[in-house]
């Protein structure tokens, strides 16, 4: 479809009641903040609204890999997120009987997109600069503590309504929207897309510390996977002082229960005690594996986490939405630059959902199989999973991949 559009710098009046834009974000996350540079640096009008007034300050996601680094650095921000960002530790599994099964290790230089391919990072001073950086463009219009209440669309548009924490509405149009609003997206809902069950559903704690000397001391020097049949868990060593562990739930555990300091606290008690640092966050969540069926319904695309989540063991939920939004965001642009036209343009951006799907798809599988790994329950299942990693390794545990 030739749109027609004009990508002028401020946003056109298609009539007294609404500001025109080409493409309205909704939810202003990371994947929403990333869609809003990419768009709005092709010089397209770009409306992007979200309920919360501030980054949250705490830390969800912790992984970014090189990818990701080059679409920052296409922003021009990789610069200022640099102090943020770390190279993954090597990564070492541990076996039902506490033998050390497996080691992951990066790959030697030079990397193959010049960053180093695994990072751990620092989520809200990265989230701010992302902002900062949107809201120096002046052709984006950010709306913040802004619900979207409601979505229609026409063949040439597609209105949202607006409600603002101070009681103002208003109606925002534009030729395309882009729906970043999490996981329990309204915008989703609304056009009556659906998420796919991949098949997998357990519950877990995150814990995030921020360690001191002392707890430092004590903690270990790579990120550690344990494989127990018991109570499977996952510590990750985070930018600075920061330390992460995912720890799997029991059955009859509460989920709202382990998350108070006290019950918290018992948990961590066999790698450190409150003496060595203080929480930052903890948090419990039912990980799953979900996709959408569509991506696209007519004018509107779902992205990040409104259209897929699954299990951290790969810790790329947060990379997959800005994925999404880098895939998108330049076929959007060349749509309503008018570089592609009629029926070429609407296969072009069909092709966003069937690209992004099917990766997410791949990768969902691949993450779901590290998680049997890690996750197996059964004792004897397990002990037989550590002599076959162990019996592929010619009885020696070596650097996975290995060292050139």
């Amino acid at each position: 479809m030739n749109s027609g559009v004009d990508t002028g710098s401020k946003p056109r009046t298609a009539d007294t009641s609404a500001a025109f834009y080409d493409v309205a974000i909704v939810g202003f996350g990371p994947s929403g903040a990333v869609a809003a540079g990419l768009l709005g640096g092709q010089g397209l009008t770009v409306h992007v609204c979200d309920r919360q007034h501030t980054v949250y300050d705490k830390p969800r996601a912790i992984a970014i890999d090189h990818e990701i680094l080059r679409v920052f650095q296409q922003l021009g921000i990789v610069d200022k997120i640099a102090a943020h960002v770390e190279p993954f530790t090597p990564s070492e599994y541990f076996g039902v009987d506490g033998q050390l099964i497996k080691r992951l290790t990066m790959i030697e230089p030079p990397y193959p997109l010049g960053y180093t391919p695994s990072n751990v990072f620092s989520q809200p001073p990265v989230e701010q600069a992302l902002r900062e950086h949107v809201r120096g463009l002046p052709n984006v219009t950010v709306a913040l503590g802004a619900s979207v209440t409601a979505v229609t669309q026409d063949e040439a548009s597609v209105c949202l309504s607006v409600s603002h924490d101070d009681g103002r509405t208003e109606t925002v149009r534009a030729r395309y929207v882009v729906a970043c609003d999490g996981a329990s997206s309204f915008v989703r809902e609304q056009v009556g897309i659906r998420l796919e069950d991949l098949q997998f559903d357990e519950p877990w704690l995150v814990v995030d510390v921020l360690a001191n000397e002392r707890g430092l001391a004590k903690l270990p020097v790579t990120s550690v996977q344990y494989c127990e049949a018991e109570r499977p868990c996952t510590m990750v060593i985070g930018p600075g002082n920061h330390r992460r562990w995912e720890i799997s739930l029991k059955e009859g555990e509460d989920p709202v229960e382990v998350t108070r300091p006290e019950a918290t606290w018992k948990l961590l008690s066999r790698w450190i005690t409150p003496d060595d640092g203080e929480l930052w966050r903890q948090a419990s969540y039912r990980f799953h594996a979900l996709v959408a069926d569509r991506w696209r319904v007519g004018r509107v695309f779902v992205a990040g986490d409104a259209a897929h989540q699954q299990p951290p063991f790969l810790g790329q939920g947060m990379c997959q939405g800005m994925r999404d939004v880098a895939n998108l965001s330049w076929k959007l642009g060349a749509v309503l630059r008018g570089d592609v036209h009629g029926g070429a343009a609407d296969r072009l951006l069909d092709s966003y959902g069937d690209e992004r799907k099917a990766h997410v798809r791949e990768l969902t599988s691949r993450i779901k199989a590290i998680g049997a790994v890690i996750c197996e329950r059964d004792i004897g299942k397990a002990r037989a999973r550590d002599a076959h990693l162990l019996a592929e390794s010619g009885g020696v545990v070596r650097d996975t991949p290995a060292r050139t």
